[in-house]
Protein backbone atom coordinates (compact mmCIF):
# COMPACT_ATOMS: atom_id res chain seq x y z
CA UNK A 1 0.00 0.00 0.00
CA UNK A 2 1.58 3.27 -0.90
CA UNK A 3 0.06 7.00 -0.34
CA UNK A 4 -0.06 9.74 -2.92
CA UNK A 5 -0.05 12.65 -0.50
CA UNK A 6 0.33 11.25 3.30
CA UNK A 7 0.90 14.35 4.61
CA UNK A 8 -2.98 14.58 4.80
CA UNK A 9 -3.15 11.61 7.63
CA UNK A 10 -1.56 14.12 10.01
CA UNK A 11 -5.61 15.50 10.26
CA UNK A 12 -6.88 12.15 11.76
CA UNK A 13 -5.90 13.86 15.35
CA UNK A 14 -8.69 15.95 14.83
CA UNK A 15 -11.19 13.10 14.76
CA UNK A 16 -10.70 12.33 18.69
CA UNK A 17 -11.38 16.26 18.92
CA UNK A 18 -14.51 16.21 16.53
CA UNK A 19 -16.16 13.73 18.67
CA UNK A 20 -15.29 14.78 21.94
CA UNK A 21 -16.68 18.26 21.13
CA UNK A 22 -19.83 16.35 19.39
CA UNK A 23 -20.53 14.87 22.88
CA UNK A 24 -19.70 17.88 24.97
CA UNK A 25 -22.42 19.37 22.74
CA UNK A 26 -25.02 16.81 23.24
CA UNK A 27 -24.38 16.54 26.94
CA UNK A 28 -25.17 20.35 27.01
CA UNK A 29 -28.31 19.90 25.51
CA UNK A 30 -29.43 17.20 27.77
CA UNK A 31 -28.58 19.97 30.90
CA UNK A 32 -29.86 22.83 29.23
CA UNK A 33 -33.59 20.60 28.99
CA UNK A 34 -33.23 19.68 32.83
CA UNK A 35 -32.18 22.93 34.36
CA UNK A 36 -35.33 24.95 33.96
CA UNK A 37 -38.14 21.99 33.86
CA UNK A 38 -39.16 18.95 35.18
CA UNK A 39 -38.12 16.13 33.18
CA UNK A 40 -42.34 15.08 32.76
CA UNK A 41 -42.46 18.61 31.39
CA UNK A 42 -39.69 18.66 29.80
CA UNK A 43 -40.76 15.78 27.99
CA UNK A 44 -44.07 17.20 26.97
CA UNK A 45 -42.54 20.46 26.05
CA UNK A 46 -39.58 20.02 24.13
CA UNK A 47 -38.59 16.67 21.83
CA UNK A 48 -37.24 13.95 23.50
CA UNK A 49 -33.57 14.32 23.29
CA UNK A 50 -32.39 10.96 22.06
CA UNK A 51 -29.00 9.30 23.34
CA UNK A 52 -28.46 6.49 21.03
CA UNK A 53 -29.55 8.85 17.41
CA UNK A 54 -26.80 11.17 19.07
CA UNK A 55 -24.84 8.89 18.91
CA UNK A 56 -25.20 7.50 15.54
CA UNK A 57 -25.01 11.12 14.26
CA UNK A 58 -21.60 11.77 15.91
CA UNK A 59 -20.29 8.52 14.65
CA UNK A 60 -21.44 8.80 11.00
CA UNK A 61 -19.78 12.76 11.29
CA UNK A 62 -16.79 11.52 12.70
CA UNK A 63 -16.41 8.32 9.75
CA UNK A 64 -16.88 10.16 7.32
CA UNK A 65 -14.41 13.42 7.99
CA UNK A 66 -12.25 10.25 8.81
CA UNK A 67 -12.65 8.93 5.37
CA UNK A 68 -12.31 11.99 3.61
CA UNK A 69 -9.08 12.58 4.74
CA UNK A 70 -7.87 9.19 4.29
CA UNK A 71 -9.44 10.42 0.25
CA UNK A 72 -7.23 13.64 0.36
CA UNK A 73 -3.73 11.49 1.37
CA UNK A 74 -4.63 9.10 -2.07
CA UNK A 75 -4.35 5.90 -0.56
CA UNK A 76 -2.57 3.19 -3.29
CA UNK A 77 -3.46 -0.59 -2.64
CA UNK A 78 -4.26 -3.34 -5.21
CA UNK A 79 -1.25 -4.26 -7.58
CA UNK A 80 -1.59 -3.72 -11.85
CA UNK A 81 1.40 -3.63 -14.63
CA UNK A 82 1.69 -1.07 -17.00
CA UNK A 83 3.39 -0.88 -20.45
CA UNK A 84 5.74 2.03 -19.78
CA UNK A 85 7.73 3.99 -22.80
CA UNK A 86 10.37 6.47 -21.77
CA UNK A 87 10.51 9.16 -24.17
CA UNK A 88 14.15 11.28 -24.42
CA UNK A 89 16.49 13.04 -26.52
CA UNK A 90 20.26 12.19 -26.92
CA UNK A 91 21.87 14.54 -25.45
CA UNK A 92 25.98 15.20 -25.26
CA UNK A 93 27.46 17.37 -22.78
CA UNK A 94 31.04 18.59 -23.28
CA UNK A 95 32.85 19.89 -20.93
CA UNK A 96 36.16 21.96 -20.79
CA UNK A 97 38.48 20.99 -18.65
CA UNK A 98 41.95 22.65 -19.96
CA UNK A 99 43.92 24.49 -17.62
CA UNK A 100 42.02 27.75 -18.36
CA UNK A 101 38.94 26.44 -16.60
CA UNK A 102 40.64 26.86 -13.54
CA UNK A 103 40.65 30.66 -13.46
CA UNK A 104 38.36 32.03 -10.43
CA UNK A 105 36.53 34.92 -12.37
CA UNK A 106 33.55 32.74 -12.04
CA UNK A 107 33.60 31.19 -8.19
CA UNK A 108 34.63 28.88 -7.07
CA UNK A 109 36.30 28.32 -10.67
CA UNK A 110 35.12 28.04 -14.41
CA UNK A 111 35.16 23.94 -13.79
CA UNK A 112 33.51 23.80 -10.52
CA UNK A 113 31.23 26.05 -11.65
CA UNK A 114 30.48 24.35 -14.76
CA UNK A 115 30.44 20.91 -13.14
CA UNK A 116 27.58 22.10 -10.54
CA UNK A 117 25.63 23.36 -13.52
CA UNK A 118 25.50 20.28 -15.00
CA UNK A 119 24.48 18.23 -12.08
CA UNK A 120 21.57 20.71 -12.28
CA UNK A 121 20.51 19.86 -15.57
CA UNK A 122 20.45 16.36 -14.92
CA UNK A 123 18.34 17.24 -12.72
CA UNK A 124 15.57 18.30 -14.96
CA UNK A 125 16.07 15.77 -17.68
CA UNK A 126 15.32 12.48 -16.17
CA UNK A 127 14.23 10.78 -19.34
CA UNK A 128 17.00 12.11 -21.66
CA UNK A 129 20.20 10.31 -22.65
CA UNK A 130 22.73 12.01 -21.53
CA UNK A 131 26.44 11.55 -22.50
CA UNK A 132 29.36 13.23 -21.32
CA UNK A 133 32.72 14.01 -23.35
CA UNK A 134 35.85 16.25 -21.30
CA UNK A 135 38.07 17.78 -23.80
CA UNK A 136 41.48 20.16 -23.44
CA UNK A 137 44.18 19.08 -25.94
CA UNK A 138 41.93 15.76 -26.78
CA UNK A 139 38.25 15.09 -26.31
CA UNK A 140 37.98 11.53 -23.76
CA UNK A 141 34.45 10.01 -23.69
CA UNK A 142 33.61 9.96 -19.95
CA UNK A 143 30.48 8.43 -20.44
CA UNK A 144 28.88 7.35 -23.38
CA UNK A 145 24.80 8.02 -23.72
CA UNK A 146 23.08 6.66 -21.09
CA UNK A 147 20.00 7.12 -18.67
CA UNK A 148 21.64 5.97 -15.56
CA UNK A 149 22.36 9.90 -14.28
CA UNK A 150 23.58 9.32 -11.03
CA UNK A 151 26.87 7.39 -12.75
CA UNK A 152 27.22 10.99 -15.01
CA UNK A 153 27.43 12.48 -11.85
CA UNK A 154 29.63 10.36 -9.96
CA UNK A 155 32.10 10.98 -12.77
CA UNK A 156 31.33 14.75 -12.46
CA UNK A 157 33.10 14.41 -9.24
CA UNK A 158 36.39 12.70 -10.43
CA UNK A 159 36.36 15.17 -13.34
CA UNK A 160 39.83 17.78 -13.28
CA UNK A 161 42.11 19.44 -15.61
CA UNK A 162 44.19 15.63 -15.83
CA UNK A 163 41.02 13.97 -16.87
CA UNK A 164 41.79 14.98 -20.35
CA UNK A 165 45.57 15.35 -22.33
CA UNK A 166 46.38 18.98 -22.60
CA UNK A 167 47.46 20.88 -25.32
CA UNK A 168 45.08 23.79 -25.24
CA UNK A 169 41.11 23.49 -25.71
CA UNK A 170 40.20 21.44 -29.07
CA UNK A 171 37.05 22.86 -29.18
CA UNK A 172 36.04 21.48 -32.75
CA UNK A 173 37.70 17.37 -31.94
CA UNK A 174 35.16 18.04 -29.28
CA UNK A 175 31.79 18.36 -31.56
CA UNK A 176 33.08 15.85 -33.46
CA UNK A 177 33.43 13.41 -31.09
CA UNK A 178 30.32 14.16 -29.80
CA UNK A 179 29.15 12.94 -33.30
CA UNK A 180 30.74 10.34 -33.57
CA UNK A 181 29.43 8.66 -30.40
CA UNK A 182 26.06 9.97 -30.95
CA UNK A 183 25.10 7.82 -34.23
CA UNK A 184 22.29 9.26 -36.42
CA UNK A 185 18.70 8.86 -35.36
CA UNK A 186 15.05 9.73 -36.76
CA UNK A 187 12.96 9.34 -34.23
CA UNK A 188 14.41 11.77 -31.93
CA UNK A 189 16.52 15.27 -31.66
CA UNK A 190 20.06 15.27 -30.89
CA UNK A 191 21.79 18.03 -29.19
CA UNK A 192 24.57 18.95 -27.68
CA UNK A 193 25.53 21.49 -24.64
CA UNK A 194 29.32 23.03 -24.88
CA UNK A 195 30.31 24.43 -21.78
CA UNK A 196 33.60 26.32 -21.87
CA UNK A 197 35.67 29.34 -21.75
CA UNK A 198 35.30 29.66 -25.92
CA UNK A 199 39.33 28.92 -26.26
CA UNK A 200 40.18 27.00 -28.80
CA UNK A 201 43.68 26.06 -30.35
CA UNK A 202 42.87 25.97 -34.61
CA UNK A 203 40.57 22.75 -33.95
CA UNK A 204 38.23 23.98 -36.60
CA UNK A 205 35.36 24.16 -34.74
CA UNK A 206 32.75 26.07 -37.15
CA UNK A 207 33.33 23.59 -39.66
CA UNK A 208 32.50 21.05 -36.88
CA UNK A 209 29.40 22.80 -36.17
CA UNK A 210 28.24 22.77 -39.62
CA UNK A 211 28.53 19.00 -40.06
CA UNK A 212 26.40 19.08 -36.86
CA UNK A 213 24.17 21.19 -38.43
CA UNK A 214 23.87 19.08 -41.51
CA UNK A 215 22.85 16.48 -39.03
CA UNK A 216 20.10 18.11 -37.42
CA UNK A 217 22.39 18.24 -33.64
CA UNK A 218 21.80 21.56 -32.54
CA UNK A 219 24.62 22.64 -30.42
CA UNK A 220 23.95 25.13 -27.53
CA UNK A 221 27.00 26.77 -26.12
CA UNK A 222 27.68 28.71 -22.51
CA UNK A 223 30.17 31.26 -22.08
CA UNK A 224 31.80 31.18 -18.84
CA UNK A 225 34.61 33.61 -18.29
CA UNK A 226 35.19 37.11 -18.60
CA UNK A 227 35.33 38.61 -22.45
CA UNK A 228 36.85 41.66 -21.16
CA UNK A 229 39.46 41.43 -18.55
CA UNK A 230 39.53 37.58 -18.20
CA UNK A 231 41.28 36.47 -15.59
CA UNK A 232 44.39 34.91 -14.68
CA UNK A 233 45.35 30.85 -13.99
CA UNK A 234 46.27 29.53 -11.02
CA UNK A 235 48.50 26.56 -10.79
CA UNK A 236 50.19 24.76 -7.50
CA UNK A 237 53.55 24.07 -7.09
CA UNK A 238 54.87 20.59 -5.80
CA UNK A 239 55.70 22.85 -2.61
CA UNK A 240 52.09 23.81 -2.32
CA UNK A 241 52.96 27.29 -3.18
CA UNK A 242 50.78 29.14 -5.36
CA UNK A 243 51.37 31.06 -8.53
CA UNK A 244 49.75 32.10 -11.91
CA UNK A 245 50.56 30.18 -15.35
CA UNK A 246 53.15 32.01 -17.70
CA UNK A 247 53.95 32.45 -21.17
CA UNK A 248 57.46 33.98 -22.19
CA UNK A 249 57.98 35.20 -18.95
CA UNK A 250 54.20 37.09 -18.66
CA UNK A 251 51.78 36.18 -16.69
CA UNK A 252 48.90 34.38 -19.02
CA UNK A 253 45.30 36.14 -18.99
CA UNK A 254 42.38 33.73 -20.00
CA UNK A 255 39.33 35.47 -21.59
CA UNK A 256 36.08 34.09 -22.91
CA UNK A 257 35.81 34.14 -26.97
CA UNK A 258 31.76 35.06 -27.19
CA UNK A 259 31.82 35.65 -30.81
CA UNK A 260 33.40 31.84 -31.41
CA UNK A 261 30.64 30.57 -29.10
CA UNK A 262 27.91 32.53 -30.63
CA UNK A 263 28.75 31.30 -34.06
CA UNK A 264 29.21 27.67 -33.25
CA UNK A 265 25.10 27.83 -31.80
CA UNK A 266 24.11 30.01 -34.47
CA UNK A 267 25.38 27.48 -37.05
CA UNK A 268 22.80 24.85 -35.72
CA UNK A 269 20.11 26.84 -34.91
CA UNK A 270 21.06 26.22 -31.20
CA UNK A 271 21.48 29.22 -28.36
CA UNK A 272 24.14 30.86 -27.15
CA UNK A 273 24.19 31.32 -23.21
CA UNK A 274 26.20 34.18 -21.83
CA UNK A 275 26.90 33.07 -18.76
CA UNK A 276 30.24 35.11 -18.34
CA UNK A 277 31.27 35.86 -14.41
CA UNK A 278 27.25 35.57 -13.28
CA UNK A 279 25.53 32.58 -11.85
CA UNK A 280 23.43 30.75 -13.74
CA UNK A 281 20.73 28.25 -13.56
CA UNK A 282 21.61 25.57 -16.43
CA UNK A 283 18.27 23.91 -15.76
CA UNK A 284 16.44 27.19 -16.64
CA UNK A 285 18.20 27.14 -19.40
CA UNK A 286 17.12 23.97 -20.70
CA UNK A 287 13.54 24.67 -19.57
CA UNK A 288 14.25 27.58 -22.23
CA UNK A 289 16.02 26.48 -24.98
CA UNK A 290 16.28 22.40 -24.94
CA UNK A 291 12.06 21.55 -23.45
CA UNK A 292 11.26 21.85 -26.93
CA UNK A 293 12.86 19.14 -28.52
CA UNK A 294 11.29 15.56 -30.28
CA UNK A 295 11.46 13.00 -27.53
CA UNK A 296 11.42 9.91 -28.94
CA UNK A 297 11.52 6.32 -27.27
CA UNK A 298 14.16 5.98 -25.11
CA UNK A 299 13.18 2.00 -23.97
CA UNK A 300 10.17 0.43 -22.47
CA UNK A 301 8.33 -2.12 -20.06
CA UNK A 302 5.95 -3.26 -17.60
CA UNK A 303 6.20 -1.64 -14.29
CA UNK A 304 3.87 -2.42 -11.43
CA UNK A 305 1.72 0.81 -10.26
CA UNK A 306 -0.96 0.87 -7.24
CA UNK A 307 -4.53 1.50 -8.29
CA UNK A 308 -5.68 4.74 -6.86
CA UNK A 309 -8.21 3.95 -4.24
CA UNK A 310 -9.35 7.33 -3.21
CA UNK A 311 -12.86 7.65 -4.83
CA UNK A 312 -13.79 4.90 -2.79
CA UNK A 313 -12.54 6.60 0.30
CA UNK A 314 -14.42 9.86 -1.04
CA UNK A 315 -17.64 8.34 -1.64
CA UNK A 316 -17.71 6.68 1.90
CA UNK A 317 -16.73 9.72 2.89
CA UNK A 318 -20.26 11.81 1.31
CA UNK A 319 -22.37 8.85 1.93
CA UNK A 320 -21.39 8.93 5.70
CA UNK A 321 -22.20 12.79 6.21
CA UNK A 322 -25.25 12.21 4.15
CA UNK A 323 -26.65 9.75 6.72
CA UNK A 324 -26.19 12.81 9.33
CA UNK A 325 -28.06 14.99 7.13
CA UNK A 326 -30.92 12.61 6.41
CA UNK A 327 -31.62 11.38 10.14
CA UNK A 328 -33.36 14.01 11.96
CA UNK A 329 -31.75 14.68 15.54
CA UNK A 330 -34.91 14.63 17.15
CA UNK A 331 -37.62 11.61 17.00
CA UNK A 332 -40.65 12.39 14.58
CA UNK A 333 -44.43 11.32 14.64
CA UNK A 334 -44.71 12.57 18.42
Amino acid sequence: MQWGAPGFLFLLWLLPVVGYLLYRSHRRRLMAAHRFMSEAMADRLVPRIDTARAWLKGTAIVLGLGCLIVAAARPRFGEKYEYVARKGVDLFVLLDVSKSMLAQDVRPTRLERAKLDIKDLLDVIPGDRVGLIVFAGKPIVSVPLTTDHNFIRQELDQVDPDSAPRGGSLIGDAIRQALASMPPRGDRDQAIVLITDGEDHESFPLAAAEIAAERDVTIFTVGLGDPVEGARIPLASDRGARGFLTHGGQQVWSKMDEPLLEEIASATGGEYIPAKTQAYDLGRVYEQHLEGLTRGDIDSSYEKRYREQFPLFLALGVMFLLFDVLLASYPTGR
